[in-house]
């Protein structure tokens, strides 16, 4: 008896629009032909639901216009046939038997008609060619005597709903596959939407994370949504069987929790375990068939997680990032079977994004363009031993080439991850004296550099060139001079970002130019048996990096042209001692000094791309003040001379160590 009734009521449909941002109100009108259409994502307000899509677990917000319930679609009229059509359902999935479809002579076909666009699959969930005519005489099934005796009779079919060699769970898990792999909407339904249909809609929910109540509360709206069926089909029955029969058979004719409280026993039964929601989950996976990629596939199509796990304590770039993920949830790696999709979802069950939030946004990218604006500090202090012409007599020059390596270390603040830079170059210059108060310099190199952050690594080279002189108001022994160099920089640029959480690594990378231009004002101050050097002025530096787009993993980036200018002021003193001989050297030890002061924001940021969305980085660095000390000794024997120096940095959270080795020679 009781597939006769299982699933022959209907229901009302009500459609909101697309990803939810917010909790959206169940509006979609009534089809009069089709009472029982209704979304999945809530229950319409005058049917006692809230009026809104369901929340689920997590945060989460069901999204409305994803799938749809309903009863057969045989009798549509035209305008609601046109209404279903203006939904872009791309499926409809019909859980009947072939004989509710095409009953035998002299009954009518009761085929759906299949909204414009979709496409038609049966599963049949009971596996018969069972043709259910509850008022055909004479009755196919013994008649019960009571309600209960037909309410409990009819929960027998919720039972085999679950209990596994049925057959009912695998159909029931091939409807479940056929919502994970569609690419729209899909309405999926019995006879009256009410029980096959009913049970489908209960284990969507359930994978949504709807709690237990509002899924029971959905699954009685059946009883609103179709009261006027219900009414109809009792008088019905009161014609054909009597009042005594009507009554009995009442019950049947919409749904009572005692019949979805069948199944929901029956889990726990056939599938112990120490939780429901353990035994919930074997139950889709061993009796159903579905992977832990299956769930999280159909999780992903209902619900929208209005905040991540910890997002709402992110700042700075982590927040960026996080963002980022959060937004990817409406982009067409979320609901499908991508490697974002699973790692989001089990994020989400985990209750963490595990680091991937500070990955995502390749704050490398503006690491090593904050580095390429800190080059010009960096190179001053390794030519300031070879470009001082104050030893050089006038019309003499000297040729000389440097090595130069350091190491950077920024620590994780505001935000950002921590980042580290190592670096080792080669330049080759020469010094003229022109006479007694001007000198010049030219110098060409290379510099080889590794920034990383989050785990991620840029790869630069830079080919540089630069060129200076200095003006003495008296002579550039003593008194006052002003100071002018540029550095040019052309730069190669290669970047891997390894993702947690399987998502592979991004990889990608393109060409740029750094420009800088500074002048100094200086004062060379003789004292007995020292030179004491104090000089300030202004330095203007640019970065370019030019945009590309990194390959490899769901997350490679879009990644925009970076484009950043920053002004700032100088100021630092030399402390040269008097030189001494040792051995047939000359040796000239020197106290170098040099801080730098950022003007306006020091922070320099990268923006990437990925489904239309931005994501914005800040460099770890982002100190406005950067003092530099360290010592230079050179030696010299005749027209030879060797120089080293070492240096170390600090500014906010940061702090490095360079060295430099000269070789000059004069002539």
């Amino acid at each position: 008896m009781r597939r006769i009734l299982l699933g022959a009521t209907p229901a009302v449909f009500w459609l909101a629009i697309t990803h939810a941002a917010a909790q959206q109100a169940i509006t979609t009108p009534i089809l009069a032909s089709d009472p029982n259409f209704r979304d999945l994502a809530g229950i319409a307000a005058i049917y006692g639901g809230a009026g809104f899509a369901d929340v689920t677990a997590h945060d989460g917000v069901m999204r409305t216009g994803v799938f749809y319930r309903s009863e057969a679609l045989n009798a549509l009229i035209d305008p609601d046939f046109a209404t279903l059509s203006s939904l872009h359902i791309t499926l409809d999935i019909d859980l009947r038997t072939p004989g509710e479809i095409n009953p035998p002579p002299p009954k009518p076909s009761a085929e759906d008609r299949v909204p414009t666009g979709a496409t038609w699959v049966n599963i049949n969930i009971y596996g018969t060619p069972f043709d259910p005519d509850p008022f055909a005489p004479p009755a196919p099934y013994p008649t019960p005597t009571t309600q209960a005796e037909a309410e409990a009779d009819f929960a027998t079919g919720y039972v085999a709903f679950v209990t596994p060699g049925s057959g009912e769970p695998a159909a029931f898990g091939a409807v479940l596959l056929d919502l994970a792999h569609s690419d729209g909407a899909v309405l999926y339904h019995c006879a009256g939407g009410k029980d096959r249909t009913g049970w489908t809609s209960f284990l969507l929910q359930t994978i949504a994370g709807v709690d237990m109540a509002t899924r029971m509360q959905d699954y009685l709206a059946t009883n609103a949504y179709t009261s006027a069926q219900i009414v109809s089909q009792y008088n019905q029955l009161v014609a054909s069987e009597g009042v005594v029969a009507a009554n009995i058979l009442y019950p049947l004719l919409g749904v009572r929790s005692s019949f979805l409280q069948a199944a929901i026993d029956q889990i726990s039964l056939s599938y112990p375990a120490a939780t429901f929601d353990a035994s919930m989950h074997a139950y889709l996976t061993q009796g159903l068939g579905l992977t832990q990629a299956d769930i999280y596939v159909l999780r992903a199509k209902m619900v929208d997680f209005l905040t991540l796990p910890g997002q709402s304590g992110f700042v700075g770039n982590a927040a960026s990032g996080a963002a980022l993920l959060n937004a990817l949830q409406n982009s067409p790696l979320s609901g499908a079977y991508t490697a974002f999709n699973s790692y989001l979802q089990s994020a989400i069950d985990a209750g963490t994004l595990g680091g991937v939030e500070a990955q995502v946004g390749g704050q490398v990218r503006a690491d090593a363009a904050a580095y390429l604006l800190r080059q010009p500090f960096r190179l001053d202090a390794a030519l300031a031993p070879s470009v001082d012409a104050r030893d050089l007599a006038p019309g003499q020059g000297r040729v000389w080439t440097t090595g130069l390596a350091g190491a950077f270390a920024t620590d994780a603040h505001g935000g950002a991850a921590s980042s580290w830079e190592r670096s080792a170059g080669q330049l080759i210059g020469a010094t003229y004296r022109i006479d007694a108060r001007s000198s010049a310099f030219v110098a060409v190199g290379y510099d080889w550099s590794a920034v990383g952050s989050a785990g991620a690594t840029a790869n630069l080279g830079v080919a540089i060139g630069a060129a200076g002189g200095r003006y003495a108001f008296g002579s550039l022994e003593q008194g006052l001079y002003v100071d002018a160099r540029a550095y040019l920089g052309s730069v190669d640029y290669d970047g891997s970002r390894p993702l947690s959480g399987g998502l592979g690594a991004a990889r990608g990378g393109g060409g740029g130019a750094t420009y800088s231009g500074q002048a100094m004002l200086g004062d060379v101050i003789r004292l007995s048996g020292v030179a004491i050097t104090p000089q300030a002025g202004v330095r203007v530096a640019h970065v370019a990096l030019n945009g590309f787009q990194e390959s490899g993993g769901e997350l490679a980036l879009n990644l925009r042209r970076l484009d950043h200018t920053t002004p700032s002021l100088l100021a630092g003193v030399e402390v040269a001692f008097d030189p001494w001989t040792r051995g047939g050297w000359t040796i000239t030890p020197t106290i170098p000094l040099q801080a730098e002061l950022t003007l306006g924001d020091a922070k320099v940021s990268s923006v990437g791309r990925l489904y239309g969305l931005n994501v914005s980085q800040s460099a770890g660095y982002d100190s406005r003040i950067l003092v530099q000390g360290g010592l230079s000794v050179s030696a010299q024997r005749g027209a030879f001379e060797v120089k080293a120096a070492a240096n170390a940095a600090l500014g906010a959270a940061s702090a490095s160590l360079n060295g430099q080795l000269t070789v000059a020679y004069r002539f």
